[in-house]
């Protein structure tokens, strides 16, 4: 039987039901931006709507990554499968830094040209797509927002950047219809609001790749010191001495950390007292919960 630790339970399901919808209502936008694209021969539209594709992908790698972890740990895979949620995350970092790169130069060429790239932009249909888009997308966010307490997570935080950086672009496209709606010669916006988009696309893309680098290369977690952690441990009463302390993270929910521990004479059952004791204070200042310490007598 798989045993589930660190987190897996009641509230993964209420998340994996939050991401399903998610990528439903994102299946939705798709469709209402591919067909506003192709009626308002918007750049601006067409980058969202193709950005739209790598989304509702990397949603559906979030929630079956997600998935993968509620398997608990085995015998074959004893911390269980939550590096899926990092190869989740890395993977939507890729997708969203590939669609802001290809497009960001089509609309640096679409401002060069002083046009757009399929004939004069129809700012009614722009409008009419990116109404509807702006309330999915709020909608998303409503939905996994409710689970902060798990958005600490790569994959989890992922998805939530794609769906706060998605409302920013939805605002671009309203820049650029409503522009248009003032004064059909101000044709720049579209291509203007593109590149803005493609801008965001790349931007959100940065962390989530060096999370997920960071991750892989058992980097020490970011706010986390170990000299810190060396002297919280050296505070505790019995502690001679601290050495070999290593602090990893499997995701960026479950952070580990080993050490070596000096001791006094004392008994197993107060030796034990002082583990417990380390335990609770790595959990306590650090948020450490899967924390080993080997304890060495004189």
């Amino acid at each position: 039987m798989p045993v589930l630790h660190h987190g897996e339970g009641e509230a993964e399901q209420r998340i994996l039901n939050g991401l399903r919808r998610v990528v439903g209502l994102s299946l939705v936008v798709l469709g209402i931006e591919a067909i506003g694209a192709i009626l308002s021969h918007s750049l601006a539209l067409t980058v969202d709507a193709v950005h739209d594709v790598p989304d509702v992908l990397a949603f559906g790698i979030s929630w079956a990554a997600l998935a993968g972890t509620r398997a608990g740990s085995t015998s074959e895979f004893t911390f269980g499968r939550h590096r899926l949620e990092v190869f989740a995350g890395l993977l939507n970092g890729l997708l969203v830094l590939g669609t802001g790169a290809a497009f960001g130069y089509e609309a640096v060429q679409a401002l060069a040209r002083s046009g757009s790239f399929a004939g004069p932009v129809d700012p009614t249909w722009l409008l009419a797509a990116a109404l509807p888009t702006l309330a999915l997308r709020i909608a998303n966010v409503r939905t996994l927002g409710r689970w902060t307490g798990r958005v600490r997570d790569l994959n989890l935080r992922s998805v939530l950047v794609h769906l706060a950086s998605d409302i920013a672009i939805t605002g671009a496209l309203l820049f650029a219809g409503v522009t248009l709606v003032v004064d059909a010669r101000y044709g720049w916006s579209d291509s203007a609001a593109a590149l803005f988009i493609a801008g965001v696309l790349v931007y959100e893309s940065v962390p989530l790749l060096r999370s997920g680098w960071e991750v892989l290369t058992e980097r020490s977690p970011r706010g986390l010191s170990v000299d810190s952690i060396a002297r919280a441990a050296r505070a505790v009463p019995g502690v001679t001495g601290v050495h070999d302390v290593h602090v990893w993270a499997v995701c960026d929910s479950l952070v580990c950390l080993t050490a070596h521990v000096g001791v006094g004479e004392m008994t197993m059952k107060e030796a034990m007292a002082v583990v417990r004791q380390l335990r609770d204070t790595m959990e306590r200042d650090f948020g450490i919960v899967h924390a080993t310490f080997e304890i060495e007598s004189p």
